[in-house]
């Protein structure tokens, strides 16, 4: 049969009866689109049979149809053209979900509202990108591509200003060439390539310039997408049926999810805060003092699960956080619940372009606490503060100054906050890519994120688990036809079992700290 969180009708003039709980747990993956003209559900349908039924061990749950999956209306995605996409319970999952869990797919669908970008503000971004300091402003691993851009552009500017000059053109004594009696042929061509562009531009790269460019002609689609992501967010968190969530960004949507969490983390004031004692407490200390090492040893694997075992243990004790409620026991707005980020194809990597004026501007907006990085900005603390961590064993005493995410209040409670941008204290992030080789071969798009965010990002070049991609794989990511080792790996990402750190990565340490190439 299907779920079990059915609605029984009610009498006329009585109280509706309360929604029945799911007899298992729940968990929600939430799934944002990149860019392009997709339709929706065909993202998050391709998604599922290859994260859920297609893996063995998450689908070991000893019934006649373990991979079944169910599509229901849902109105918290805010569309009627969607559905959610729920599985049968999973395979046991010790100490975590002992009994199984229900896995609730979700696409978080925004193609919708960034259409018909101005051929105009295109040509602005094309500006953009071409004219800028290939030396200081653009990252080595898109050079080729740029130069290739500008061989392209002047190519077509070439061609169309011959096939219009009059035949026997002189200039400066010169004989300017031209296309003699296939002038009129040269033109419709360079038309319908001219048409082509456009309209693919607008299906694809339009919507690059519609999010990641703040113009007065683009607030408007920006909000509307974000608001509609809140939503989803702010729905699936304040419903109790679920202990987890996940969310999955490919290419463009791993822009919008980032930001999402961004300011999703930063209104969740109720659930940042942690009182001394407590377990979440005591997983922020190991946190607090993990977060320096792994910044002096980035590419120390030990470390590294160190730190994202932390995270786990925070984020577990931060979803049952009914003893740290200031507005008491049972309030959703006390507890955060979203475990993973998973990244697959990140433009990302680009940040210093895409979202900044440069590598050292996007660097000033992390230490501004603008955009979060893994582990989270330390910021230094004044000697109330620092008396105050060392009276409850954050530093040993004597110690003279200190660095910390978190900050105490200094109140009769012992109440902590995690400040405004540590949101990956308690998210885990991991980011899929696969190298570029000669432009088409991989992912030019993807590329590693540890650099650019922190060494808390587990970065995983899946050119180093099934060798080097002949073809353009940036929609390939969870294909069915993709290689078995590069599907294990995403499976292992998102982790429906969360299963600890050193389990799913057990045989990646060296490939989770690899840097690339």
């Amino acid at each position: 049969m299907g779920e079990h969180d059915t609605i029984l009708p009610a009498d006329d003039g009585a109280e509706p009866p309360p929604v029945l709980q799911a007899r298992f747990p729940k968990q929600a993956i939430i799934v944002v689109h990149g860019m392009g003209e997709q339709r929706p559900m065909d993202t998050i349908k391709d998604f599922v049979r290859t994260v859920w039924q297609g893996d063995p061990v998450a689908t070991a749950n000893g019934m006649p149809d373990p991979t079944e999956i169910w599509s229901k209306p849902d109105e918290r995605l805010g569309s009627l053209e969607l559905r959610r996409i729920t599985t049968r319970e999973s395979a046991p999952s010790p100490g975590v979900f002992d009994r199984g869990v229900r896995n609730d797919f979700f696409e978080l669908y925004w193609a919708d509202l960034t259409a018909g970008t101005p051929w105009e503000e295109f040509v602005s971004w094309l500006h953009y990108l071409l004219f800028r300091n290939p030396v200081t402003n653009l990252p080595r691993n898109v050079v080729l591509a740029w130069i290739a851009l500008w061989l392209v552009t002047i190519a077509f500017v070439v061609l169309g200003v011959l096939a219009v000059i009059p035949p026997d053109t002189v200039l400066f004594g010169w004989h300017v060439p031209d296309f003699g009696s296939y002038r009129w042929l040269v033109l419709p061509c360079l038309a319908a390539v001219g048409t082509y562009t456009h309209a693919t531009i607008q299906k694809t790269f339009g919507r690059v310039v519609r999010y990641t460019r703040a113009t007065p002609s683009n607030i408007a689609a920006r909000k509307a997408v974000r608001d509609r992501g809140l939503a989803l967010l702010e729905t699936l968190h304040s419903d109790k049926q679920y202990d987890r969530i996940i969310l999955v960004g490919h290419s463009l949507g791993t822009i919008l999810a980032y930001e999402l969490l961004a300011f999703f983390w930063a209104r969740k004031s109720l659930a940042r805060q942690i009182k001394e004692g407590t377990v979440a407490f005591d997983a922020l200390k190991v946190l607090e003092e993990v977060a320096p090492l792994i910044e002096a040893k980035p590419d120390d694997a030990a470390l590294l699960l160190r730190w994202r075992d932390g995270q786990r243990r925070l984020r577990q004790a931060m979803a049952a956080h009914d003893e740290n409620a200031a507005r008491g026991p049972g309030d959703p707005a006390t507890r955060w619940i979203i475990s993973d980020f998973v990244t697959l194809g990140s433009p990302l990597t680009h940040a210093e372009f895409l979202m900044a004026a440069g590598r050292p501007d996007l660097d000033a907006r992390m230490i501004a606490r603008e955009m979060p990085c893994s582990p989270p900005v330390r910021e230094k603390l004044d000697p109330d503060n620092l008396q105050a961590a060392i009276d409850a064993g954050m530093f040993a005493a004597g110690k003279k100054e200190g660095n910390l995410f978190s900050f105490p209040w200094r109140d009769p409670d012992k109440t902590w906050e995690l400040h405004h941008a540590a949101l990956f204290c308690a998210v885990r992030w991991t980011n899929i890519f696969d190298h570029s080789q000669w432009i088409f071969q991989g992912d030019l798009i993807s590329g590693p994120l540890r650099e650019e965010f922190g060494p808390g990002v587990i970065d995983i070049d899946l050119r180093e688990i099934r060798g080097q991609a002949h073809g353009f794989t940036h929609t390939l990511y969870w294909s069915r036809a993709a290689d078995s080792r590069q599907l294990e790996v995403l499976r292992r990402a998102v982790n429906l079992l969360d299963r600890p750190p050193g389990e799913v990565w057990s045989g990646f340490e060296h490939a989770i700290v690899r840097k690339s190439s």
